[in-house]
This record gives C-alpha cells, sequence and structure tokens, in this order.
C-alpha cells in the first residue's frame, strides 16, 4: 500500500475515462509500482512541463471513500503513462503495460498479476543426447561412466532418468572386472567396510574425496588407479545417481595383513 503526501493510505484506484479515451490515474501508477504518490505526481508534472504542456488539463480531484477528503491526481492517456514509467525498472513498466492490455481487453480487475513465462523443460530423451555430447568432451571417462553421467544430467534437466527407466541401476565395467566394495571386501577377512577404507587410505590407494550428494566420499590416488574404478550408480526410485568407488580383487594384498579370520591370513 502506498501513502498520499498527506499520510493518507491510498485504496487500490480504477481507470478513469474522459469521453471514450481511457486514462490511468497517477494513483493507479503509484500502486502498481510501489512507488509513493507523492512521487509520481512530481514526475508526472516534471514530464508535462519538459513536453511544454499545461498539466492543468491532467488535474482532476479523487475523494477517499473513506475519509470524504479531496486530493489532486493526474489521469494520464496511455502516450503519456508510458512516457512517464520510460525511466522506471523493466519489471515496474511490465505491470503497467499488463495493466493497459487489460483495460483495453474490457476487464474490470483493479489488479494485475504479473504472469511470466514457465520454462518448460525438454524432453528426457533430448535432454540426454545433449549430455552425451558434453560428457563425450571429458577426459579419462569410459563409456559407461559417460552414459551415467548424462543420465544424472538429464534427471536435473528433466526429472526423467532414462538409464533407470530402462531397468539399468548401474552399468558393467568394461573389463568385465569384478569390481569389490569396501564391505564386500571386508567380509572376507573379517572387517568392516570402514575398516577396509581405512586400510586402503593408509596404503595410498585412496583418500578423502568430496562427500557430497553425488561424489564418493573416497577418490583414488594414482597408486589407486591400477586398483579401482568410479562407478556411476543409480539411487533407489531412479531420483538421480551417486558415485560409488569399488575395487579389483588384487586389493585383498593389502587388506589381507590385517584379516580378523585364520582362514584368509593363512
Amino acid at each position: 500500500m502506498t501513502v498520499d503526501s498527506t499520510n493518507t493510505p491510498i485504496v487500490s484506484s480504477t481507470i478513469l475515462s474522459a469521453g471514450m479515451s481511457l486514462t490511468m490515474s497517477s494513483r493507479e501508477i503509484a500502486e502498481l509500482t510501489g512507488k509513493n504518490h507523492q512521487h509520481v505526481r512530481r514526475d508526472t508534472k516534471k514530464m508535462l512541463a519538459e513536453l511544454g504542456v499545461d498539466d492543468v488539463g491532467y488535474v482532476q480531484v479523487w475523494t477517499d471513500p473513506q475519509n470524504g477528503q479531496k486530493y489532486e491526481e493526474y489521469a494520464l492517456p496511455q502516450n503519456l503513462t508510458y512516457t512517464l514509467v520510460s525511466g522506471y525498472r523493466t519489471d515496474l513498466r511490465l505491470k503497467i503495460i499488463n495493466r493497459w492490455m487489460e483495460l483495453e481487453r474490457g476487464t474490470a480487475a483493479t489488479t494485475q498479476i504479473l504472469a511470466l513465462p514457465r520454462k518448460r523443460k525438454p524432453a528426457f530423451d533430448v535432454a540426454f543426447r545433449r549430455c552425451m555430447n558434453i560428457v563425450a568432451l571429458l577426459p579419462n571417462v569410459d563409456e559407461n561412466q559417460r552414459v551415467m553421467m548424462a543420465a544424472r544430467g538429464t534427471f536435473e534437466l528433466t526429472g526423467v532418468n532414462p538409464v533407470s527407466l530402462m531397468g539399468y541401476a548401474s552399468l558393467p565395467a568394461p573389463d568385465q572386472t569384478n569390481y569389490l566394495t569396501p564391505t564386500e571386501i571386508g567380509r572376507e577377512f573379517g572387517l568392516s567396510g570402514q575398516a577396509v577404507n581405512q586400510i586402503l587410505a593408509q596404503a595410498g590407494l585412496q583418500r578423502k574425496g568430496d562427500s557430497s550428494a553425488v561424489r564418493s566420499d573416497w577418490t583414488m590416488t594414482a597408486k589407486g588407479l591400477g586398483y579401482g574404478r568410479m562407478f556411476d550408480t543409480t539411487r533407489q526410485r531412479g531420483k538421480g545417481s551417486q558415485q560409488q568407488l569399488k575395487w579389483k580383487p588384487e586389493v585383498a594384498l593389502f587388506v589381507r595383513p590385517f584379516a580378523r579370520t585364520p582362514e584368509a591370513v593363512s
């Protein structure tokens, strides 16, 4: 709500009509733009003076229905209204234009909701192809990883994970090596997955990585590149994907000395 120069609250105004010509009151402009009515009147008076136009023909009296007091306001035709707000912010100008369009349609609403166009999501197949084109440029990423990365990007753009939609929870490694999780490795030696992670870190095969929602807590070191591989796996119900570091069976060489089961030690 804006305030008149007398600090009287300004209620929603109506569009005035002089003969067959539509006009917009300075109070209406103040309400739509969130400006003080006194400032809009000042700007209007200055504009008319710069145009060499006598403002008397545009001044009218408005009576506040709540207290019966009378106030001066301006009633401007469309061209002068647009001229007045030409220096205002773009979003404020759009509100004025929307209001005039509402008038010309003959509606009687006294406020205008600024309706911005909705951003349409791309088709998931189109988004997937575009993501594949992008990840193809990334170095040191195999084909399966590219597919999963593109699927994750598609999900972010469209809400659809095409890999999950086709029934795949994960893609096998290109060389068909049976990569194992730390938990799976630890079962053979009576160790927890957490303990295996610490052993592999001490052996210099991995280090703490980015623990974000989509990346693994661990990342391979240069030494670990020959033993492990980062997998992209979809989350439950296809809600995006996340990375998981798995290891070749050969890492047992580093874990065996810490085994808690006699069979694994021998």
